[in-house]
């Protein structure tokens, strides 16, 4: 089946799968056997060094930092099985779908390594996401289980929401607070405002609120173990 919104290669990093997840949910932590965190964090170190030369790429061609693009990416990749959602969960979801003469569920699920939400996608490549029939939302999740095209899609999103929060700022020279919000809003979406996020950053350690930046704050505290990882590419 032709594929009007890539070329589906089916070469590229290894997927995380059942075994990958039975790996590192309940085997002891162990740094020797690379089980437990040990595993997840070669996976996603793996996952980084494989496609260095996409990150860099992308960055440069969206103008973002390459430690925003290379944050979202060590911290999704992994975890969960990536084709389940694409293989399973979406079908099941487009069934309940056509019960409501609509395809609200089905887009908003988790697609890829880099996990974006197929309504997320078909935005930002300027497809209005109530359009996509079903077997559109197929080959929209199946281009995002290939690494170019979900690394080149994320970049593309991520230039978008440091655009949605600062409009005339240079989007490749970000201040902590920009990084953080651009990253936090790549985990959490557009619905929240700005200020919730701002005010996040700086509440005390343990205030409910500041979950709200959390996924952006560890990217700028393992800055120091993504540099590392990326330099282990060179």
């Amino acid at each position: 089946m032709d594929n009007e919104f890539c070329e589906v290669d089916e070469l590229g990093f290894p997927h995380f799968t059942a075994m990958d997840y039975l790996r590192f949910r309940y085997l002891p932590n162990d740094r020797r056997f690379v089980t437990g965190e040990s595993y997840l964090w070669a996976f996603k170190a793996g996952y980084l060094v494989y496609n260095k030369g996409r990150i860099l790429k992308y960055a440069k061609e969206y103008n973002i930092p390459v430690l925003l693009l290379a944050g979202v990416a060590v911290s999704e990749a992994g975890g969960k099985p990536d084709r389940l959602k694409g293989y399973g969960i979406l079908q099941l979801r487009q069934l309940i779908d056509i019960k409501n003469r609509n395809n609200f569920l089905s887009n908003n699920t988790s697609i890829g390594t880099i996990a974006m939400q197929l309504r997320v996608a078909a935005e930002t490549m300027g497809i209005n996401p109530a359009s996509l029939t079903r077997t559109q939302q197929f080959q929209l999740s199946n281009c995002l289980l290939n690494d170019d095209f979900n690394i080149n899609i994320a970049a593309r999103h991520l230039r978008d929401l440091i655009i949605f929060d600062y409009p005339d700022t240079d989007t490749a020279s970000l201040t902590d607070e920009q990084l953080i919000l651009a990253g936090s809003r790549y985990n959490r979406g557009k619905e929240r405002i700005k200020s919730d996020f701002i005010e996040s950053i700086s509440a005390p350690p343990g205030c409910p609120t500041r979950e709200y930046s959390e996924y952006g704050r560890r990217i700028l505290e393992k800055k120091e173990t993504i540099e590392n990882i990326m330099r282990i590419a060179e």
